[in-house]
């Protein structure tokens, strides 16, 4: 669904970060060669200050970039593709006459962080380059490593790219900033969502159940099919909810927790959250947790949760989903791809989505996401710092929304279907809300066929998709199980979502702290003992109180004064607006 370079610990670059500066600062650092640029040409000016004017020479630049297999692609016109010919870069030279060659080169994780840490260290920083934490980003700009875009960017972005950075309400862009200037194109990770509650409507409607809406709702249902085994199982066979046994709560998105009932006590666990005065606490630590841990543990002890949930893998719990042992399960909008395996075992299964358990006034509250975790930065010097801003404006403006030309988009359409990348940018950059934001557009060329209206090209793929699966159900035929996914993820449970009373809590931190490096596997394992100890009655709910002791102890209160104190600037900006 999309790219993302995942957080990594940037305490190689800490440690070594001042060895580099003499290095960086008497090298040019560029493998590649660029051309002089003569100000007073038309065309030199009209690249230099346009989303998608081309360069009248090739601009060649280095890159540092996440590898990508082309192994897919053997026995097929794209067999020879690489990082530096393919697809995507054949698509950057004919719309800007650009060229890229490559720094580094490196898995995604932790590898790529290493690699950067060392590009860094080493003085040899290309050109452009994705650093993967706000930490790195920070560091290379307090060593004046790295370009001001901030003209760039206004001078050069398209005004699509702009109106997705908009839909943040500046949380992205400011993200990159540093003493008013922006110093990186952010990455941005769009909105998750509430987390999505999802049941075997078939169950239900063979013991007579209505939609869930309350808690109580919620538990009644999962006592049903518990007590009165709809699928089959046999007595006491059929399990109540799955559970992730290491992401219980806490992960935006996260797959099998207990984000929802964790919200409907005002508890928001691994959050940094407004305290009320500005101030960030860690939501994990706070007394909202204690009423909802106490419920979690009454619901374990009625076997609404899998008695055995802390000691399943995760192909465990998808097991028990797709094979009907468990007709229950927490997720997120596209959690119909999780049980999606459960059309083949089973065409009769029907999984429907809710946005439960709803507060008293039918709303639900959700946390919100990181909404950027990695950036684009320019190597100070680079004669083209305008570049950036081009990539990005051609890669998620003009490809996905412009691009006319069927023999380039059928080029796209056929590494998409191979699941082959291949841009040198290995980032997403993608409206907040864009997982619900054209449903009712969609619904509509559905309904009459025209699709006039469709925005951008990835939806007129997803059109012919869904049209498909709708035509196989109109016609008796058993739907293929990805077009149902598909279809009832981005569509009916988008459209729920979107009609739904959606309340948001923004956290104030996502990086983080010296101590952070040191303490906090030690404090996350606490945790997540907490809460399998808690929830499965091996200790009591007021075990809660001796862990909130020993996490301050053991590191928890320095490192929320080092939030705080690291922080403030950006903190008191956030919560101004």
């Amino acid at each position: 669904m999309k790219h993302k370079l995942r957080k990594s610990s940037s305490i190689i670059l800490a440690s070594l970060l001042a060895v580099a500066m003499v290095g960086c600062s008497s090298s040019n650092n560029s493998a590649a060669t660029t051309p002089k640029t003569d100000a007073s040409d038309p065309a030199w000016k009209e690249a230099q200050t346009t989303s998608f004017g081309a360069y009248p020479e090739t601009v060649t630049y280095s890159v540092g970039q996440v590898a990508t297999s082309y192994s897919a692609l053997a026995g097929t016109p794209y067999e020879k593709d690489n990082a530096t010919n393919n697809v995507w870069t054949r698509y950057f030279k004919n719309k800007l006459n650009i060229q890229n060659t490559t720094s580094f080169e490196s898995n995604d994780g932790t590898d790529y962080s290493q690699k950067v840490s060392m590009a860094i260290v080493s003085g040899e920083i290309p050109d452009l380059m994705v650093v993967p934490d706000y930490a790195t980003l920070q560091q290379l700009y307090e060593n004046d490593l790295i370009a001001d875009l901030t003209d760039a960017y206004e001078n050069t972005a398209s005004d699509r790219i702009k109106e997705i950075y908009d839909s943040y309400g500046g949380r992205v862009l400011d993200s990159a900033k540093f003493d008013d200037k922006l110093m990186a194109i952010p990455t941005t990770e769009i909105s998750h969502g509430p987390g999505i509650l999802w049941l075997r409507k078939d169950w239900m409607d063979k013991l007579g159940l209505a939609e869930p809406k309350s808690m109580a709702d919620v538990e009644n249902i999962i006592t049903q099919f518990v007590e009165k085994d709809p699928g089959g199982n046999g007595a006491g066979k059929t399990l109540g909810l799955v559970v992730d046994n290491e992401n219980v709560a806490g992960v935006s998105g996260g797959q099998f927790s207990f984000n929802n009932i964790f919200s409907l006590y005002g508890a928001y666990p691994k959050q940094w959250i407004d305290d009320g005065s500005g101030k960030a606490v860690y939501g994990s630590v706070q007394p909202e947790m204690k009423p909802a841990l106490t419920k979690l543990s009454e619901m374990y002890k009625n076997n609404l949760i899998d008695r055995q949930f802390a000691v399943r893998t995760g192909d465990d719990r998808k097991a028990l989903l797709t094979s009907g042992k468990s007709g229950s399960f927490m997720d997120n909008w596209w959690g119909s791809w999780t049980v999606a395996d459960t059309l083949k075992l089973n065409p009769e299964a029907e999984w429907v989505s809710y946005v439960a358990p709803q507060s008293e006034d039918g709303s639900l509250t959700m946390f919100t996401g990181n909404p950027s975790s990695s950036y684009l930065v320019v190597r100070k010097g680079f004669e083209h710092p305008e570049l950036a801003a081009k990539l990005v404006s051609v890669q998620y403006d003009y490809q996905r929304y412009q691009e006319k030309d069927a023999k380039a988009l059928k080029e796209f359409e056929d590494y998409k279907s191979m699941n082959v990348g291949g841009s040198p940018l290995a980032i997403n950059i993608d409206y907040y809300d864009a997982f619900y934001r054209n449903v009712d557009i969609m619904k509509e060329a559905l309904e009459t066929g025209d699709t006039s209206k469709l925005t951008s090209n990835e939806d007129l793929t997803a059109y012919n998709s869904y049209k498909k699966f709708l035509d196989s159900k109109k016609n008796g035929e058993t739907p293929d199980s990805n077009a149902w996914a598909g279809y009832t993820s981005s569509i009916t449970t988008a459209s729920l979502v979107k009609a739904s009373n959606i309340k948001e809590v923004n956290p104030l931190f996502f990086g983080s702290t010296s101590s952070m490096t040191l303490k906090w596997p030690t404090l996350t394992k606490m945790e997540l003992e907490m809460y399998l100890k808690i929830i499965t009655g091996e200790q009591t709910p007021d075990a809660f109180d001796k862990f909130v002791d020993s996490w301050n102890k053991t590191g928890g209160e320095v490192i929320t004064k080092e939030v705080n104190d690291s922080n403030q600037m950006m903190l008191k900006e956030m919560i101004r607006k």
